[in-house]
């Protein structure tokens, strides 16, 4: 099963890569942005996306990380309290 998730995975990517490789191919015109500071920035918009699309990757994995960090601890914490109920049973009973 996990040989065929990753064969997908490698499919799924390749396609994708192709995808993007075609769209670069047929999108080379130039577009500025002007960010207000400094001078406008003129980059190809296969370029453009290819930034808007890693910074909302990265912007994914810092949120996932985060979350997944506050339920470890959470969790944590709950076994703390788990290990806490119990020992005050054993000693009740």
């Amino acid at each position: 099963m996990k040989t065929a998730k990753t064969i997908l995975s490698v499919v799924f990517f390749l396609l994708v890569l192709a995808y993007a490789l075609a769209f670069a191919a047929h999108n080379n015109q130039s577009i500025t942005l002007d960010f207000l500071i400094g001078s406008p920035i003129s980059w190809p918009a296969p370029l453009w996306l290819g930034l808007v699309l890693l910074c909302g990757t990265l912007l994914g994995i810092l949120s996932g990380a985060f979350i997944y960090t506050r339920q470890k601890l959470h969790i944590r914490r709950l076994h703390k309290e788990l290990r806490d109920t119990q020992q005050r049973l054993s000693k009740i009973s």
